[in-house]
């Protein structure tokens, strides 16, 4: 997977989320506010992100309805290494590792890879701060990438109940 910016100069910023030659998602941040428009197969949502934490900061997304959905939170301010939580489960990612512009996250213990992510194409879009989650968009990104990449891609699956009569409730 990943990210490339498809606007400069405008007051919203748009990022597609690209697997190979498949375009995936598609958000747009406005220039003003802490929202962002995600378009993807999975349906139309906005997400608004929040900043916490004075020495220890912290991004929270929320959903279109001000539902607490996750946060990220890096270890150490310029480290590139951190925790995503997201639908209550716990992941660690690690960004930029060997300046490659990739961001990797692993499952809690850290055990297993569980996507792999390019953010090279976009790394000059990135302001440079001594943490990342003083970007926005680096953390809003993340955070989006996670919802997307972890939620149950269920269309085909909802395709495959309706071919079977037994799982259909009367």
């Amino acid at each position: 997977m990943k990210w490339v910016s498809v606007n400069s100069g405008t007051a919203n910023e748009t990022f597609e989320l690209w697997e190979t030659e498949e375009k995936l998602a598609n958000i747009t941040f406005s220039g003003r506010t802490r929202f962002a428009r995600m378009v993807s197969k999975l349906g139309k949502r906005i997400f608004a992100f929040e900043d916490r934490g004075v020495f220890s900061p912290k991004k929270l997304i929320r959903n279109e309805y001000g539902i607490k959905m996750g946060k990220v939170e890096e270890l150490k301010p310029g480290a590139g290494k951190g925790f995503v939580e997201m639908d209550g489960s716990k992941y660690f990612f690690i960004y930029n590792q060997d300046n490659s512009g990739e961001l990797t996250i692993y499952d809690e213990s850290m055990q297993k890879n569980l996507l792999t992510c390019s953010f090279k194409t976009i790394t000059h879009r990135l302001s440079k701060t001594r943490s990342l989650l003083l970007d926005g968009k680096f953390a809003s990104l993340l955070l989006v990438l996670c919802w997307y990449a972890f939620q149950p891609h269920s269309a085909l699956g909802a395709a495959s109940v309706v071919k079977q009569p037994d799982l259909i409730l009367p």
